[in-house]
C-alpha cells in the first residue's frame, strides 16, 4: 500500500486526488509545471456546471453522484463561496424523455422524470429536483422562479418545445482550485506547482518519485498524458468562452421584463439542438461566481489556441439569443481550453511500470467535459486503487 505519493498535475483531478490522499493519512508530494490558475490549465477556465457531458465511461454517473455528495453541502454553506445552486434549463426540440403518451401523466405525478430509461440515470437523484417539461410547463415554473430566460413564445418560435429543468450545483473553478491548494499546502510535505518541468514519460515520473522517496505516483496530467503515455485514445476537445461581468451585465428587455414581471434570478441555459446550437457548437450561458460565461464549442482534435473571428461572432450571437444585451454589455474576457477526452477515462493501475522500482502508478485522466462533475468520485477511485493491495 502506498505511503508517500507523487501526484503530478494541478488541475481539478490532480488537486482533489492529493486532497483525498492527505485526508486518508498519506504523505503527498505535488508537482506541476504550472500554477492551477495558469490560462493553459483547462480546469480553471471551465464553466463549472455539474452535469455529465462528453464523458462516456460507464463509471461517470457514480463518480458524478459522489461529487454531488460533497458539493451540495458547500452550496448550502453561506461561508463557502465556491459552489452555488443555479436553476438550469436544457432546451430540446424533441421530448428526450418519457414516451409521448406517458409524458403528461409522469410529469404531473411526481414532478420528475424518475428512472425513465429515456432520461439520463443521474436525473433521478432527488437533490437536483429534475423535471422534464414542455415549454409551457417551464413557463409556469418561471412564474415562481423569475428566471432570466427567453420567453415561452421566443422558445417556441425557435422550435424548442421541451426542456430539462433541474437545480444544478455550479462550481467557481478558480475559487475551488485555490481552496484545494490551500488544504494541500497545510498538510503536504512538498509542493511545487510552477516547476516549468514537463515529464517526458511515466518512467520519468517513476524515477522522480524514487528520488523523492515516494512509493507511488498519480498521473493526473490531463491532455499532457497523450504524450507522456503515448495514449492514442486521448484527444483535446476544444472549448471557447466569452466572459461577462455578472453584476453589471445588461439583459435584453424581453428577458429582464419577462412574462410575469421583472426577472430577478440568473439561470444556466443551454442547448445542443438547432437553431441555437449543435452537438459540436453548443450554445450556453452559465452564471458562476462573479462572471457569466457564454459558449461554446466541443471540437475534438481542433488545436487553435485563440478564438477565431467567426467564433467571436457566434459567441456574441449565443449571448444575445440567450438573454444578454450585447449592444450594452461587452465581454470582459475570453478563454480557450482543451478538454481531455477519452472514450473510456483512464482511472486504473498501470501494470507496466513501477515493478522493478517498487513504485505503484495510477493514471487518472480523460474525463472530457465532465471534470468538474466527476472530480470527487474520480479522486476517490484513484485513491482506492493506490491503497489497494493489488
Amino acid at each position: 500500500m502506498a505511503s508517500k505519493v507523487l501526484v503530478v498535475g494541478s488541475g481539478v483531478i490532480g488537486l482533489r486526488t492529493a486532497v483525498e490522499l492527505l485526508r486518508r493519512g498519506r504523505k503527498v508530494v505535488l508537482r506541476s509545471p504550472r500554477n492551477p490558475l495558469h490560462p493553459t490549465n483547462c480546469s480553471q477556465g471551465a464553466g463549472g456546471l455539474w452535469m455529465p457531458f462528453h464523458c462516456d465511461d460507464p463509471r461517470t454517473d457514480r463518480w458524478a453522484i459522489e461529487t454531488l455528495d460533497e458539493i451540495i453541502p458547500f452550496a448550502k454553506d453561506p461561508q463557502n463561496a465556491s459552489v452555488e445552486i443555479v436553476p438550469t434549463v436544457f432546451l430540446h426540440r424533441d421530448h428526450h424523455g418519457p414516451a409521448q403518451e406517458d409524458f403528461q401523466e409522469l410529469n404531473y405525478k411526481d414532478g420528475r422524470g424518475g428512472k425513465n430509461p429515456k432520461l439520463p440515470p443521474w436525473s433521478s437523484d432527488p437533490r437536483i429536483q429534475f423535471q422534464h417539461l414542455t415549454v409551457e410547463m417551464l413557463s409556469w415554473q418561471n412564474f415562481v422562479y423569475r428566471l432570466r430566460i427567453p420567453t415561452q413564445q421566443q422558445l417556441k418560435d425557435a422550435g424548442y418545445l421541451y426542456s430539462w429543468f433541474f437545480q444544478a450545483p455550479i462550481v467557481d473553478p478558480p475559487k475551488m482550485l485555490m481552496s484545494m491548494l490551500e488544504e494541500i499546502h497545510s498538510k503536504a510535505e512538498d509542493i511545487n506547482v510552477e516547476t516549468g518541468l514537463e515529464y517526458e514519460s511515466v518512467q520519468h515520473m517513476v524515477e522522480d518519485a524514487t528520488a523523492l522517496g515516494c512509493d507511488a505516483v498519480v498521473n493526473a496530467t490531463g491532455l499532457g498524458a497523450a504524450k507522456i503515455c503515448n495514449d492514442k485514445h486521448l484527444v483535446g476537445a476544444r472549448g471557447i468562452l466569452h466572459h461577462y461581468d455578472r453584476e453589471t451585465c445588461v439583459r435584453k428587455e424581453s428577458i429582464h421584463e419577462g412574462e410575469f414581471g421583472v426577472m430577478l434570478n440568473d439561470a444556466v441555459i443551454l442547448t445542443d439542438d438547432p437553431p441555437y446550437g449543435t452537438e459540436t457548437e453548443p450554445a450556453y450561458l452559465i452564471a458562476r461566481g462573479n462572471i457569466i460565461v457564454a459558449g461554446g464549442t466541443y471540437l475534438e482534435g481542433d488545436t487553435e489556441t485563440g478564438i477565431r473571428p467567426e467564433e467571436h461572432a457566434r459567441l456574441l450571437r449565443n449571448a444575445e439569443l440567450l438573454g444578454i444585451d450585447t449592444t450594452k454589455s461587452k465581454p470582459i474576457g475570453e478563454w480557450t481550453g482543451f478538454r481531455p477526452y477519452r472514450p473510456i477515462a483512464r482511472c486504473e493501475i498501470d501494470k507496466e511500470f513501477g515493478v522493478a522500482e517498487n513504485v505503484k502508478v495510477v493514471h487518472s485522466y480523460g474525463y472530457g467535459g465532465s471534470g468538474w462533475t466527476v472530480y470527487v468520485g474520480a479522486a476517490k477511485e484513484a485513491t482506492d486503487l493506490l491503497l489497494s493491495k493489488d
